[in-house]
């Protein structure tokens, strides 16, 4: 058996497929992470709040009795003022006794100057 062809210039007909597949990918979704970091946070911060407000027992006795001594606290305000105002006396002197030399020199110095 012998087969002919016959070229008559132009191409043979044939059917070409195109196949296209078409996927649809769905979106990501956070795996929550951010999430878990703030409500952890919460809790650690309630269990905080939690121990400072039950461990702290308070006074171990009701009954707190506080005396003030009024009178000896006057007294020794007093004297403290009393001592504080001669303090101040003394600078004051001391301060008038400097400034008078000052005077008395700069006096003598002009004195000695103009002659």
């Amino acid at each position: 058996m012998s087969y002919t062809t016959e070229n008559t210039g132009t191409p043979p007909n044939h059917t070409t497929n195109n196949y296209t597949t078409n996927t649809t990918v769905p979106p990501q979704r956070s795996g929550g992470s951010g999430v878990a970091l703030a409500i952890g946070a919460i809790v650690a911060l309630a269990a905080i709040i939690a121990y400072f407000v039950i461990a702290n027992p308070g006074p171990a006795d009701d009954n707190v009795n506080i005396s003030v001594d009024a009178p000896a606290a006057v007294e020794n305000s007093a004297e403290r003022v009393g001592e504080a105002a001669g303090a101040a006396a003394d600078a004051v002197g001391d301060a008038a006794t400097g400034a008078a030399q000052a005077v008395e020199g700069a006096a003598e110095r002009a004195a000695s100057d103009t002659n």
